[in-house]
């Protein structure tokens, strides 16, 4: 458990999550009224007006972009009007008064909302308030969200242990859950379900399903099922009942788009657990069912890695010096080992650091090594992270390979990004990020087929 309570540090921070969630085109409207002032130190009159509040879509950086709602302040500095949008999400908003922008911030517009906007010029980004349902149950889970990072610091330093620690992960998962639960239909609920969940998995995986269960319908949360349900099929029921559950996912869902990111899901499965073959022949079926996809970067990654990077293929050749011995796909040759590919200063290669150390020291017993091959441009950075750190295996020196070569050879496309080798040199599996918590799943395969390919006595 502790180890896996360590791992949960790494997926504990809000993460990236798109703004969008609908792809509908039909119109909405949100109701947009605020009142703005003028500081007494640069316009004494008391006249409010001509300030300008202009919320903009803008798809691209060459695009041009549309203007959703636009209005200006009266004397009294009062606003008001509807904004016109096709999706729920999170758009620019800027403040101008004549004619020159003075501020940008952004505005979530959501069907039927009403949101506020209170400030004052000059001072617009310490004064600037936004009020609606949204923006107020986004603060609440980002107030949620600093709390748990507290709590987080102290086990992180050892401050929280044992039944302490389980009791703070089940406290904290169940108020970003009380979040989800009040504030349902808002990007605060579906943040919120996500980070109940996530805790989950560090520490109470069937409860974490139940709540996955609970919210299979709902094709704002669809994705949980098919990345974390997923993941705890594949582990305590095996490979066919995963794939099963992410049909049964795709049959649920009513959203085209949550259905496409299941199927990928399926690929992706299907391609982790050897079935080459058959996650190229979806590949093909995804490319033909979503032909403006069929360019995109996941699908040319995920061709790449199919072709190349397949488990059962051989590890592509890389080559370093280190205390005059050379370290190579070749030298390694009746070893097994995980290959690393980061940078030193990434956050989640440095959370995730001391786990991989404990697997090392654990394994290495049974031959297992562990190779890294920082992306950092500077000899000072590498050093650096191993400053108070012990360094128990090769670490290439930075700059010791072509970098762009590299990351094309390997096709990194996010970083940590780890390759699991048997001795034999050939690919158990790729683990990209967070991935890396299945690497024992992967280590004990390497075991048990060394253990069975021994001669009996």
């Amino acid at each position: 458990m502790l180890t896996k309570l360590k791992y949960l540090f790494v997926v504990l921070a809000v993460g990236v999550i798109s703004w969008g969630c609908s792809n509908e085109s039909e119109n909405k409207t949100a109701h947009i009224s605020g009142n703005f002032t003028v500081s007494d130190s640069i316009d004494s009159s008391g006249d409010y007006s001509g300030i300008g509040f202009t919320i903009i879509k803008k798809d691209s950086a060459n695009a041009d972009a549309d203007t959703l709602y636009h209005a200006v302040s009266d004397s009294n500095g009062s606003f008001s009007g509807m904004a016109t949008f096709q999706e729920k999400r999170r758009y620019p908003l800027i403040i101008s008064r004549n004619n020159r922008n003075l501020a940008r911030s952004g505005v979530i517009l959501a069907e039927d909302d009403s949101v506020f906007i209170t400030g004052q010029l000059p001072n617009v980004r310490e004064t600037l308030k936004i009020a609606s349902r949204e923006h107020n149950a986004m603060q609440t889970f980002q107030r949620l969200g600093k709390n748990f990072n507290r709590v987080m610091q102290l086990a992180r330093a050892g401050q929280l242990k044992g039944d302490t620690l389980r009791d703070e992960l089940q406290k904290w998962t169940n108020l970003y859950w009380d979040v989800y639960e009040e504030e349902e239909g808002t990007f605060a609920s579906n943040f919120a379900a996500r980070e109940a969940i996530k805790i989950l998995e560090g520490f109470d995986k069937p409860q974490m399903m139940n709540r996955i269960r609970s919210v299979d319908n709902q094709d704002d949360l669809s994705d949980l099922g098919a990345t974390f349900g997923k993941r705890y099929m594949a582990e305590n029921k095996g490979l066919d009942s995963a794939l099963v559950y992410l049909d049964s996912l795709s049959q649920i869902t009513e959203s085209p788009n949550s259905s496409k990111q299941i199927a990928r899901q399926r690929i992706k499965l299907l391609y982790d657990s050897a079935r080459v073959d058959q996650a190229q022949k979806e590949l093909t079926t995804f490319k033909k069912a979503y032909p403006q996809d069929s360019t995109s970067e996941w699908v040319e990654s995920m061709s790449y890695d199919i072709n190349y990077l397949s488990p059962g293929d051989t590890i592509p050749e890389f080559q370093f010096s280190q205390n005059g011995k050379t370290i190579s796909r070749d030298s390694l040759s009746g070893t097994p080992y995980i290959l690393e590919v980061t940078q030193l200063s990434n956050r989640l290669y440095q959370e995730q650091f001391d786990r991989t150390v404990v697997i090392h020291s654990i394994y290495k017993n049974y031959g297992l090594e562990v190779i890294t091959l920082p992306l950092d441009e500077s000899q000072v950075t590498v050093d650096a992270f191993f400053e108070g750190r012990v360094k128990p295996w090769p670490v290439a020196d930075a700059q010791a390979f072509d970098r762009e070569e590299l990351l094309e050879k390997f096709n990194i496309r996010l970083l940590p990004t780890r390759f699991l080798v048997d001795k034999n040199g050939q690919i158990i599996r790729k683990y990209v990020g967070n991935e890396f918590e299945d690497v024992i799943q992967g280590i004990q395969k390497i075991i048990n087929k060394d253990n069975s390919e021994e001669p009996a006595l």
